[in-house]
């Protein structure tokens, strides 16, 4: 098996999940931030391949319920096909349906949400700015790695 690294593209941030040389277990990694600049996008991603020694990447694809790939999904693709002309590394897009979500829900699990009790404990106040920003980070990562995990799972039945 190949180190493969995944990506779960958004429109500030990507969410990056490596996994073990065995294929078998996904990790989150980091989270890229995308500017106007692509070309910083294409290079921090060059450099995570680079890092990882990565063989392959596996991007999440939004597709809706009904099977279609929609708006988000179509952006996900133009992004990939941009990419294609800077990172030469085969590109699978896997079905990242619901993997945010799933990975709010393990991060729940984890205890590390906590936004009930921080709307309890202090009145309903908003958290500060750093606490939410760094959950993002977070839930984008983790997102990537309930994708990859998803695609290795597929690839071990």
């Amino acid at each position: 098996m190949t180190r493969l690294i995944a990506l779960d593209v958004g429109e500030a941030r990507i969410g990056v999940a490596t996994c073990d040389t065995n294929g078998f277990l996904a990790s989150p990694y980091k989270t890229i931030h995308v500017t106007r600049n692509e070309q910083k996008t294409w290079e921090a991603i060059q450099e995570l391949i680079n890092e990882l020694e990565a063989e392959s990447l596996v991007v999440g694809l939004p597709i809706s319920l009904d099977g279609q790939i929609h708006g988000q999904g179509q952006r996900i693709q133009a992004f990939v096909e941009r990419m294609k002309q800077h990172i030469t590394l085969p590109v699978t897009f896997w079905d990242e349906r619901l993997s945010t979500v799933e990975a709010q829900r393990l991060l729940t699990q984890r205890g590390q949400d906590g936004r009930e009790r921080h709307q309890k404990r202090d009145g309903g106040r908003q958290r500060p700015q750093g606490k939410k920003r760094r959950r993002g980070h977070e839930i984008d990562a983790l997102a990537a790695t309930v994708i990859l995990q998803d695609y290795l799972d597929h690839l071990g039945k």
